[in-house]
């Protein structure tokens, strides 16, 4: 038995199988948890602005990961020798992104701002292709225009013919807006994070959000920790240990070793984690989402019809 074992650990087959496996779980954990973010995000809307939720949201965060990294914390040489890149996705990345996303929410439904989202695979095909050189194939091309042609729907609700007429809602162009940025993060965090240990790379990136947010902090003020109710503090505990701490750190695991295109496809997992929960926070699906769901994920899959058949 411990010879078979043996045998099984260092087979070159299994090996790489159990590895793909173990980061296609990461990948996906992390979309779930998003999905969830958007209500547990609303929920916390209803008592604090934009900047108060993103700071308890990476006030949770970055404690989260301290507690998991206290004992092998990186050294501030190797911090310093990555700085640029480490601001840049930790202030762009995620600073901005989050305020965004939360300034999204103040306008939109998670379920709208769930499916927006999920337009960030075909963004990080255009980015990885025009910043890593990624190759764009026809199917590509095509499938990204039908994502996109799937926002409109939903952006539009369904009446295409009266563009003129639209009245647009700011909170999905402030999510498009986040959605832009989180995809340009997956292509910095491949390019630039290798450098680090990735427990390292999500500390820090975290920390330098925050950081972001207390500097602002002062010109919106903070609510007294009395008039926050108990739903408010578990969102912000979720949101911000699970949705953010654990979530960040398994996709990023996944991001450095599948690359950004290919972990940029278990975005999908997001609405449909959105839509799974929103009964529990007294939302309700409609036909329009079902819709606009259904066209996204066929650009989605279109795009990856070359992978599909290399692997027939």
């Amino acid at each position: 038995m411990t010879r078979l074992k043996l045998v099984i650990r260092t087979s070159p087959i299994i090996r790489p199988i159990s590895q793909l496996m173990k980061h296609v779980f990461f990948l996906t954990f992390a979309a779930a948890a998003w999905g969830l973010n958007f209500h547990l995000a609303g929920e916390m809307l209803k008592y604090c602005t934009p900047i108060e939720g993103g700071f308890w949201r990476y006030t949770f965060g970055v404690t989260t990961l301290l507690i998991f990294t206290i004992g092998n914390l990186p050294k501030w040489q190797s911090v310093k020798d990555q700085i640029f890149p480490l601001l840049l996705i930790g202030l762009i990345g995620l600073f901005a992104f989050n305020y965004f996303f939360f300034l999204g929410l103040t306008y939109t439904s998670g379920i709208n701002a769930a499916l927006i989202i999920s337009l960030n695979p075909a963004l990080t095909l255009l980015f990885s292709h025009y910043i890593l050189g990624t190759r764009i194939t026809r199917n590509h091309y095509l499938g990204i225009l039908v994502a996109f042609f799937g926002v409109a729907v939903l952006i539009l609700k369904g009446n295409l013919t009266s563009v003129s007429q639209l009245s647009f809602n700011q909170g999905d162009g402030w999510i498009m807006l986040a959605n832009t940025i989180f995809a340009l993060q997956h292509i910095w965090i491949k390019k630039y994070g290798s450098n680090l240990r990735n427990s390292h790379l999500t500390l820090i990136t975290n920390f330098f959000c925050l950081c972001g947010f207390i500097l602002v902090l002062p010109a919106f003020g903070l609510g007294q920790f009395s008039d926050y109710p108990s739903n408010f503090w578990y969102s912000a505990f979720g949101i911000g240990s699970i949705g953010t701490a654990i979530a960040y750190y398994f996709w990023n695991v996944g991001v450095k070793h599948l690359g950004p295109a290919k972990a940029g496809v278990f975005m999908n997992v997001v609405p449909l984690a959105t839509g799974v929960t929103s009964f529990a926070f007294g939302q309700s699906i409609q036909v329009i989402h079902l819709i606009s769901g259904l066209i996204i994920i066929t650009g989605i899959i279109i795009m990856q019809m070359n992978n599909l058949q290399k692997k027939l």
